[in-house]
This record gives C-alpha cells, sequence and structure tokens, in this order.
C-alpha cells in the first residue's frame, strides 16, 4: 500500500513538472496578444470598417470635384419612302417686298439611308449646393476619426480579455501546484501515521482518517487539473485558434502592484478612453448631419459645357477640326420650393438625432466615470486583502507547523493537525487567487482608461 501511495504522488509531481517540460513553445503575454490582434474576427471588421471610413473621405469630395463624361455614338439610318404630303416650298419672291412666296406642293420622299456618327466631352462643375460639399467633407473625416477611435477600442479590449484569460490560466497554474502541494502533505501523514501505528503511538483510525484526508486532496487536485485544461482551451479561443492546441505559457511572469489614484485615473479617461471620444466624435458628426440637411432649403448653383462633333462620315468626326462642330457653355440654378415636408422632416430628424448623440455621450460618460470608481474600489479592496493573506498564511504555516509537532510528539490529535493542514491549504490558494485577481482587476482598470497596453508594457 505504501509502494501505491508513493507511486501515485510521484505521478503527481510529473503532471505539474511535465507542464514546463512538453517542449511545446512558451507563450509570453506579448506572444497571446499578437496572436490575438492577427486571428480575432472582430478586430478584422472593425479593420475592414475603418478602411471603408477612408474611402468615405475620398468619396467626400465628389460633389465639388467636376464631373466630365465622353460620349461617342455611331449608328446608321435608314429611311423608309413616306406618302404624298403637301409641303410649303417656296415658289418665287414678291418684287415688291422680297419676302418669299410660299405654296403648298404634293411631295413623296423616297426611300433614303445615311451614316451617323457623333463625339463630345461634357464637363459640369458644382459651385454652390447650399453647403452640403463641405459640411459632407467634415462628417466624412470625423467619421473616419470615429473608425480610428473604434479600432482602437476593439484593440484594447483584446488586449484586456487575452491578458485576462492569460493571468487566470497563470491563477490556475498556481493553484494546481498548491494543491499538488496539499497532496504531498497528506501522503506525508499517511505515511508517517502508519508508521506510527505499527510502533503504537496511534490508533488505526488515525490511519483511516489520513487516507481519507489524502483521498480529498487528490479530488481537489484532478478538479483543479481539468479546471485547468478549461483555462487552456478559453486562452487559446480568446487568441483565435483551436481549443485542443496544447498551451504553455510564461510562468515567471511578475506583476507589480501599482499605486493610483481616482482622480489620476478620470483625468486619463476622459483624454484617452477611445469610446468616449468615439462618443465624442459620434456628436460632431451628427452637427454636421443637421448641416446638411439645411442645404436643399438653398438654391444650387452650377455650370456646365459641352462641345461637341458629328457628321455621316467617321473620319470627318476625328478630322477637319475647324468644321463640324458645335459647344455650349452655361450656368443653371434650382431651387426646391416644396417637396411635401419632406426636407423640412429630415431636418427635423437629425436634430432630434444630434440631440441623443448628445445624451448618448453624457450617459457614457457619468457610466464611464461610475465604472472607474468601481474598478478603482475593487483593486484597493483586493490589494488589502492580499495583504491580510500575507500574514494569513504566515499564521497558517505557523500554526500547521506547530499541530505537526504536537502530533508527532504524541501531545496533538490528528484532526487538530488535518484542520492546520486544511487553514494552511486555503491561506495558499486565497492568497494565489487574490494576488491574480488584483492583476486582472488592474488590467480592467487599464482598459476602462484606454492605457490597457501600457499597462500590461506591450
Amino acid at each position: 500500500m505504501k509502494f501505491v501511495s508513493v507511486l501515485l504522488m510521484v505521478l503527481l509531481v510529473l503532471a505539474v513538472t511535465s507542464y514546463s517540460q512538453s517542449g511545446i513553445e512558451i507563450l509570453t503575454l506579448n506572444d497571446c496578444v499578437k496572436i490575438a490582434l492577427e486571428n480575432n474576427s472582430d478586430l478584422n471588421t472593425s479593420r475592414n470598417l475603418t478602411k471603408m471610413a477612408q474611402l468615405g473621405v475620398r468619396g467626400s469630395y465628389s460633389n465639388i470635384l467636376p464631373s466630365v463624361d465622353a460620349n461617342f455614338q455611331g449608328g446608321y439610318m435608314k429611311f423608309g419612302p413616306s406618302s404624298p404630303y403637301l409641303s410649303d416650298e417656296v415658289v418665287g419672291i414678291d418684287s415688291v417686298t422680297g419676302e418669299y412666296i410660299y405654296d403648298q406642293v404634293s411631295r413623296q420622299d423616297p426611300a433614303r439611308s445615311r451614316d451617323s456618327y457623333s463625339a463630345s466631352i461634357s464637363i459640369s462643375q458644382n459651385i454652390f449646393d447650399g453647403g452640403y460639399w463641405w459640411n459632407n467633407i467634415r462628417r466624412s473625416k470625423t467619421l473616419n476619426e470615429a473608425g480610428k477611435y473604434e479600432l482602437k477600442l476593439s484593440e484594447n479590449q483584446v488586449m484586456k480579455f487575452v491578458s485576462q484569460y492569460y493571468y487566470n490560466l497563470l491563477k490556475d497554474i498556481k493553484l494546481l501546484e498548491v494543491d499538488s502541494l496539499a497532496v504531498k502533505r497528506s501522503q506525508d501523514q499517511v505515511d508517517r501515521t502508519q508508521s506510527m501505528f505499527e510502533i503504537g503511538s496511534v490508533a488505526q483510525v488515525d490511519v483511516y482518517r489520513a487516507r481519507v484526508n489524502l483521498g480529498q486532496d487528490q479530488i481537489t487536485y484532478l478538479n483543479q487539473k481539468n479546471t485547468l485544461r478549461q483555462s487552456e482551451q478559453l486562452l487559446n479561443l480568446a487568441i483565435g485558434r483551436d481549443p485542443l492546441i496544447p498551451v504553455q505559457i510564461d510562468t515567471m511572469v511578475v506583476f507589480e502592484p501599482r499605486t493610483v489614484t481616482l482622480q489620476d485615473l478620470l483625468d486619463v479617461a476622459v483624454e484617452n478612453q477611445p469610446a468616449l471620444q468615439s462618443q465624442k466624435l459620434n456628436v460632431k458628426s451628427a452637427e454636421f448631419s443637421v448641416a446638411l440637411s439645411k442645404s436643399p432649403f438653398w438654391p444650387s448653383l452650377g455650370a456646365r459645357f459641352n462641345y461637341s462633333r458629328d457628321h455621316d462620315e467617321l473620319e470627318k468626326v476625328f478630322s477637319d477640326f475647324d468644321q463640324n462642330w458645335s459647344y455650349s457653355i452655361g450656368i443653371g440654378v434650382s431651387w426646391n420650393l416644396f417637396n411635401g415636408f419632406s426636407d423640412h422632416v429630415n431636418y427635423q430628424t437629425t436634430k432630434l438625432q444630434l440631440n441623443n448623440a448628445r445624451l448618448d455621450l453624457e450617459n457614457y460618460q457619468r457610466t464611464l466615470r461610475s465604472d472607474v470608481r468601481k474598478l478603482f474600489n475593487s483593486y484597493n479592496a483586493i490589494l488589502e486583502i492580499v495583504e491580510i493573506n500575507i500574514k494569513n498564511l504566515e499564521a497558517a504555516r505557523e500554526e500547521f507547523r506547530l499541530a505537526d509537532e504536537r502530533y508527532r510528539l504524541g501531545s496533538g490529535t490528528s484532526l487538530e493537525l488535518r484542520e492546520a493542514q486544511v487553514n494552511l491549504t486555503q491561506a495558499e490558494q486565497i492568497l494565489v487567487a487574490a494576488e491574480y485577481n488584483a492583476i486582472i482587476t488592474y488590467i480592467e482598470l487599464a482598459e476602462a482608461v484606454g492605457k490597457v497596453k501600457e499597462a500590461l508594457n506591450l
């Protein structure tokens, strides 16, 4: 039985140490973030939307740049013979007045045909359209800037989620080490109790109790090992990889708690939170939309130029440039005086949308302040918990040492020793969880103020 227990202990230790000796590439947090930034589908969608916004800026200049059209036509026309019809024809000139004398003559045209070729170029230029073109350009630029902030927001969120899963996995690794140590303590206690029973120092019930304690600790270890595997899968999903790919991360990460003040965090958030900047730009875009909706109330002014050539012989269209041509140049004004209140309704709608955008901004600013304050309080509370648990762990270690010494000398009971052992394991687990929860909460706080990249030193 002792051999089986020792063998089981060896296997448990190998399971933990093999995690760092499996030959799998060790991923740092920076590696995981880089993989995620390349693979995340939502982030790639945001990149595409940013490119579309950039194209929108280029397209917004179409209303002020001239429009140029070239046209060429060629064809063959055939006319059938006509029925007899009366035609006013000149039959003479009045000798007194000199005016032409007309008379109706019966005519019938024969069948005929001809070729027809023409080429033309037209240029039109918008001169004034009620401010539509420059407000459209400014709105497009604003939307482009908002898109950049949206992309940065997506990047920050990806970095936050990846780092959270990374540190959760690291926490589970450390907790597995704690549970492995608990199993080792229980195994040592089984071996010691068995030896003490054999020399008559303790009753056999103490041996059975020690074995039950070992079994309980082994179950806890196996459950934590399963939790660890789940954390590996979640990290894989977060960085856009197959969840079944083996994961090995750098366990030598050192994260020092930062001391921050609430006011400093709020000031940083106002300047750097991309979601807040995007909301501000959305308000600005809505203001330009209102200006755009006013443009139909003004007359529009435009100029045009057209040059054309035509002849029934193709070569004459592209030669003899001093002949067979015509051109027109002009300026036009149009003013929509009434279109069934459509323009008025559109104007009122954009004003309401602007009001909603301002309300959304105010609500987001309040929510942001609330979220930052809540995370700030949570972070500081966890730091205090860490300090308390450091002292608790020292006390639990001393408690276990004394209980172990008393039991070895025969002045203590196995129940007292087990209670001290459980208290020690719980103190170790709580401290590990608190330390990594502090890291994770700080990352959430950094993302809330728009500084997650700097917080992670990426």
